[in-house]
């Protein structure tokens, strides 16, 4: 790729889909936040195509003073367009669309969609649906289920195309709801998935079916081939799964202690199949086909080898947004040299590439690593060349290092704000990690194919597959230390989306006074970064202002948060920051600003906690025996029962609400993450009969009371 001088404004005169992208990104946007109706939206496009046409009836005076209306509408048509390919794309909204059985006898007939990955628990994959069997009769439908099996021996054989019977109803994907927690819900609903199924030996049936003769079919050969011989010739351990990540961005034996030091080191793009592996891939093939003479007919053939390769590398490596960003630009670059023989600018290439993408996939608009592939990209365009003149050598190898070094600096400064604001950390030791990782995950990528190729050399694949191994080892041990080096990681950074947006502007004002010598770029950056410090100031007042009472939604244990003037006091299992799931607090806390302490106006006695004015009460055994004694908590026992604010039913209690309201009189009654489904659904049916307030965690996400 050649890297052109960051005169973007001239190439947004001059880019044509960069000024179709932008409102068609514009577009997705707003849909995500507005959900606005089809019907509303093709209102608009017609109004707006009405009016342009309008306009151009007009004498031609009037025609070239209200030019800029006509381009405001055509704006507004191509907004509307973007949230209108949104709306489309929903399959929920789409005729078939299957819906869960809901009588005994009924099932669904779906196929495997994807090979089973091995979990901690289940087995999990993606199953198709093809049909209903409802009456005696089947109904053709479509969508997709997160399937989850039991690990036993039934689900052992299920493979990609294998058909099965389902007789258990999915149920909706939720979110946890806890503050800062992954949005898992719109994650699914990214890849068109609504539904989750969790099925165990009996729960479903395996029928009989000639074997699947597809594209995937032979993908899925292609990767077990890949598999193997890595396998057979590096060896098992971390060094294994490494290389086979490294090659087609397979990650199921990655080992996770090194995936957190490539993490914090700011090189887990290395791990993840991305656009630099398409780019060694391009330059690999053009360097292989230099020496064919050029002509019409010998270009052409070399763009469908370079198409192939490049398309069938991304689909076998899973087409991750970042690796469909890169083979819809290298194919846009070849397609133009070699057939179109036209040399189109890198500019709009990439924004052509994302106008394509979105076109095809709108929901690609909020996956990160989309957001960050092209931000990437887009920031090397704009920033390596001027950070790589900075310096000259007369030595060709500090050349090389600056060169280097500049590219990861360019790369790491339009993705600097967004990685802030999805991840919360910054890797210090970013630099080095890269200088260091990606010469050798290149020597590398280039030795595994060179294994594949030495496959049936018995020896030479053996020695090949040593030097890999010590290779691995060797970048690995060096990312690790860095990893473990003091300050590698500065943590707990928190942007708001206003304050993403107002980074950004900062950047753009910077990079407008130092480019193009402009002091008005510089006044920009100043406003962005007052309006960034007193954005950051007002949450701080109205964190000490906070106060709220937080049940979390973390099964199998009871997880409180009591807030109140910045600090954050934990009531519950204190076991739980032993085990994983302490992170979704600690991110909770990240997120509210708060650090732990003492709250003042938190009083606990016990599974009697006061916050404030307000009571909460915890029930988590068979017989709630209470009393009041002096100098207790507790309040005195009412004849009706102790009145409080507020009781949580936690870790499946053994009593009816009927019974509960003997005991206590309350506003509201929590039911638990840690209460079974059924236990719930049978409480919530007896509080509507009985007009009984109640929230249930597991169906409506974490608990906030503010006061």
């Amino acid at each position: 790729m050649q890297f052109e001088s960051p005169t973007f404004v001239a190439y947004w005169k001059r880019a044509p889909f960069l000024r179709l992208t932008a409102p068609l990104l514009a577009g997705i946007f707003i849909q995500l936040n507005l959900q606005l109706s089809a019907l509303s939206l093709y209102i608009l496009i017609l109004t707006a195509f009405t009016a342009v046409w309008g306009l151009s009836r007009l004498p031609l005076a009037y025609r070239y003073h209200y030019s800029w209306i006509g381009g405001l509408l055509i704006f507004i048509m191509i907004l509307c367009g973007g949230a209108l390919l949104l709306v489309c794309a929903d399959i929920r909204g789409q005729d078939g669309y299957f819906s869960a059985p809901e009588k005994e006898g009924d099932f669904l007939l779906a196929a495997v969609e994807e090979p089973l990955q091995e979990k901690a628990r289940t087995r999990k994959t993606v199953l198709s649906i093809e049909g209903v069997y409802a009456h005696g009769k089947l109904v053709p439908a479509k969508g997709h289920l997160l399937a989850y099996f039991s690990r036993d021996t039934a689900s052992v054989g299920l493979v990609y195309g294998t058909r099965l019977l389902l007789a258990k109803k999915p149920v909706i994907i939720k979110n946890s709801g806890n503050p800062g927690a992954f949005d898992y819900r719109q994650y699914c609903a990214a890849q068109q998935i609504y539904h989750q199924v969790y099925l165990r030996a009996g729960e479903y049936q395996q029928l009989k079916q000639p074997p699947a003769r597809d594209l995937t079919i032979w993908l899925l050969k292609a990767r077990d081939f890949c598999l193997h011989s890595l396998k057979t010739n590096i060896g098992e351990g971390p060094e294994a799964g490494m290389a086979e990540a490294l090659l087609i961005g397979y990650r199921q034996d990655l080992d996770k202690d090194m995936v957190n030091s490539y993490s914090n080191t700011g090189i887990v793009h290395v791990i993840a199949i991305s656009g630099m592996h398409l780019a060694l891939l391009y330059g690999t093939l053009l360097w292989l086909l230099r020496w064919l003479p050029a002509s019409t007919l010998v270009n052409g053939m070399k763009a469908l080898i370079i198409l192939s390769v490049l398309w069938g590398f991304a689909l076998l490596t899973g087409a991750s947004a970042s690796v469909l960003r890169a083979a819809v630009m290298f194919s846009g670059i070849t397609i133009g040299q070699l057939i179109l023989n036209r040399r189109a600018s890198t500019y709009n290439t990439l924004a052509a590439s994302a106008f394509v993408l979105l076109c095809y996939k709108p929901w690609l608009a909020v996956d990160a690593g989309f957001q960050l592939s092209y931000l990437a990209v887009l920031s090397i365009l704009l920033f390596y060349t001027p950070l790589s003149e900075l310096l000259h050598f007369r030595w060709r190898w500090a050349t090389l290092l600056w060169q280097t070094t500049a590219l990861s600096i360019a790369a790491q400064i339009l993705t600097l704000p967004v990685s802030i604001y999805y991840f919360h950390q910054f890797p210090c030791y970013f630099l080095p990690a890269n200088l260091l990782a990606v010469p050798l995950s290149t020597v590398v990528i280039y030795g595994e194919v060179f294994l594949l190729m030495m496959t049936p050399f018995v020896m030479l694949a053996e020695w090949t597959g040593l030097a890999i191994r010590l290779v691995i080892r060797w970048m690995n041990a060096g990312v690790e230390w860095l990893g473990q080096l003091p300050y590698a990681v500065i943590g707990d950074l928190q942007l708001s989306l206003l304050q993403t947006g107002c980074f950004y502007a900062l950047l753009a004002g910077l990079a407008v006074w130092w480019l193009q010598k402009s002091r008005t770029g510089l006044w920009v950056a100043l406003i962005c970064s007052w309006a960034m410090v007193a954005d950051k100031v007002v949450r701080q007042l109205l964190t000490l202002q906070r106060q709220q009472l937080i049940i979390y939604n973390v099964p199998a244990y009871t997880a409180i948060d009591c807030v109140s003037g910045g600090k954050v006091q934990f009531i519950g299992n204190d076991s739980l920051w032993q085990t994983p799931v302490a992170a979704q607090l600690r991110s909770a806390r990240t997120m509210l600003g708060v650090s732990p302490g003492v709250v003042s106006n938190c009083l606990q006695h016990g599974r009697y906690l006061r916050f404030g004015h307000k009571q909460l009460l915890i029930v988590d055994s068979t017989l709630p025996v209470f009393y009041h004694r002096k100098g207790s908590a507790l309040p005195a026992a009412h004849p009706s029962g102790i009145k409080v604010n507020y009781l949580l039913l936690n870790h499946n209690p053994r009593l009816n609400i009927r019974q509960l309201q003997e005991y206590f009189r309350c506003d509201t009654i929590i039911f638990g993450a840690a209460c079974s489904s059924g236990r719930i659904r049978r409480w919530t049916q007896e509080c509507r009969e009985l007009k009984q307030r109640c929230y249930s965690i597991p169906d409506e996400g974490a608990c906030t009371i503010s006061f």
